[in-house]
């Protein structure tokens, strides 16, 4: 209503590893619903092209042209109550790795404007690697029948990548192990990343966590140079437990997290918004 102020915008990504799940899929709608009631948010719930049929960047591409598509205003709605200062990436599992590389590329120039992006969310995201950190070793184990109990086994998740990739690529895809100069130039000032103590990706996602910390920002209008880097670790849980026992209270505690993070009032103004 007139006089109201404007709310922050949420583009989500649903997970569902490159191939299932949709954005008008029970599951997601109900999400993109509560996220949006818990924060007072816009959020825009994305559907993109899945693989095999669409390999691997298809899902990339499709993510890219719903930022545009926001940034764009021609939708009354967004036009008329988004906060584009305030806008947010997030995504689970292979949807918060899907935002993690709209948000780099929303961070080098477009039409000589760089897209700002004031938080990125990524929850259980997936990434991988060609050489297995210590606790994926350990998964690895199945003579301790830990990999069997787990929703992502270290067998089952190298078969990923490949198979969303149509064979095009490896586990050593810097797509799903980002290098450091990629890190690096991550424009958004704040990250959240969600993680569970019982997911196979779990210290993946540390891992990422700690390299945006310890990577130095580019970008002048960043004070005092370094991103906000925001760590939620769900003890106890597996991947993606939020999305099908969202009355549990571990799950509560997780929304509680991304909307305080939401809403949290930006330090500065942001160099360049969206629009």
């Amino acid at each position: 209503t007139a006089g109201r102020n404007r709310l922050p915008l949420v583009i989500y990504v649903h997970g569902g590893s490159f191939c299932t799940e949709s954005a008008f899929g029970r599951t997601y709608h109900r999400y993109a619903t509560s996220l949006a009631a818990s924060a007072g948010a816009l959020v825009v719930s994305v559907e993109y092209r899945l693989a095999p049929e669409f390999p691997i960047p298809a899902a990339y591409d499709d993510a890219w042209a719903a930022l545009q598509w926001a940034a764009s205003s021609s939708d009354p709605w967004l036009a008329s109550y988004a906060d584009w200062g305030r806008t947010f990436l997030a995504g689970d599992s292979a949807g918060g790795n899907i935002v993690y590389h709209t948000a780099v590329r929303a961070s080098h120039e477009v039409n000589d404007d760089m897209m700002d992006i004031e938080g990125l969310i990524m929850v259980h995201p997936y990434f991988w690697g060609a050489k297995r950190l210590p606790s994926e070793l350990a998964w690895a184990d199945e003579s301790e029948g830990a990999s069997a109990t787990a929703v992502f086994p270290p067998y089952g998740v190298d078969r990923l990548w490949p198979f969303v990739t149509a064979g095009q690529a490896g586990n050593d895809d810097p797509r799903i192990d980002p290098p450091a100069s990629e890190v690096s130039s991550l424009a958004c000032r704040r990250v959240l990343i969600a993680v569970a103590g019982k997911d196979t990706l779990r210290d993946r996602g540390l891992d990422l966590a700690a390299r945006i910390r310890d990577h130095d920002a580019p970008w002048p209008w960043m004070t005092p140079g370094r991103r906000e880097v925001t760590v939620v670790e769900s003890e106890g849980e597996d991947h993606g437990f939020h999305l099908y026992c969202p009355l549990r209270a571990t799950s509560k505690r997780l929304m509680g997290s991304i909307v305080e993070f939401i809403n949290q009032q930006p330090s500065s103004s942001p160099a360049n918004p969206i629009r």
